[in-house]
């Protein structure tokens, strides 16, 4: 979660703003320019059909640093980012501000790409996926190829698109906190099957083996993950406790302060 404290830089404009914290940027419209666009997109289908699926996808935009592929000031002067599986993005900022935002995203870049190379525990390398285990997420990703030709069937077939294309979408890459996995289990097959509250069980089709190691692995990081998650709520709850214990403490004062001038 990110904290204020982490923050680095802002950029406020009128329309937008950007937040460079430590491992993540964020970009975003204000409440006025994202209601004037939803109202335009509303008012005509054929732009909404479009335009709002750009819009829908690429706003807001919170990225982590380590996904990040290269950053540069273009001609325009303008921020543009490149993002591997979309579109480049280009964020609309004053030459000067596109200066300062670039020096100081790209050594954050590239501390987060050297730290996110060092925390891999485990790699399964398999013909149109890859899994990657890391000490506090899971990560599976498809390969160029099967993507590209999955893009051109969903392309030729609309509602393919339109539904699979969707579910596509939203679970693949698959990038998700250890400490939020419910259960890693064998299914039937022999595959990993992944319970995550509020959504659909994941299944990774994997060799018996592989699927046992992975398995194992996942279950000792997550051990450690959940413990560490619930030392930090413990702590959160003792700081509330604190505070609340404050304010009664000060609104105590206040009221025997107000029975005195009585």
């Amino acid at each position: 979660m990110m904290t204020t404290e982490d923050v680095i830089m802002v950029i406020d404009k009128p329309h937008l703003i950007v937040k460079l914290h430590r491992k993540l940027l964020q970009v975003d419209f204000k409440k006025g320019m994202r209601k004037e666009l939803e109202d335009v997109l509303e008012s005509k289908p054929k732009l909404r059909g479009t335009l709002g699926l750009l819009f829908q996808t690429a706003i807001p935009l919170d990225v982590a640093l380590k996904d990040i592929e290269s950053v540069k000031v273009d001609k325009q002067g303008q921020v543009k980012l490149a993002i591997p599986h979309r579109k480049d993005i280009v964020i609309p900022l004053e030459p000067k501000e596109s200066r300062t935002l670039v020096a100081k995203l790209n050594p954050l870049i590239a501390a987060e790409k050297k730290a996110a190379a060092q925390d891999i525990v485990m790699v399964l390398n398999k013909p149109h996926f890859t899994v990657r285990l890391r000490e506090t997420t899971l990560e599976v990703d498809l390969k160029e190829g099967i993507k590209k030709e999955l893009e051109d069937i969903f392309e030729a077939k609309p509602a393919l698109r339109e539904n699979i294309g969707f579910l596509f979408q939203t679970i693949i890459p698959l990038d998700v906190a250890l400490r939020d996995i419910e259960s890693a289990s064998l299914d039937e097959k022999e595959h990993v099957k992944i319970a995550v509250p509020a959504r659909k069980d994941i299944v990774i089709p994997l060799k018996p083996d592989e699927s046992k190691r992975l398995i194992g692995k996942m279950n000792e990081m997550m051990s450690i993950e959940k413990a560490k998650a619930a030392r930090e709520m413990q702590v959160d709850q003792e700081t509330r406790r604190a505070l609340e214990q404050k304010f009664a403490q000060a609104k105590e004062i206040q009221q025997r302060e107000r029975s005195s001038h009585y």
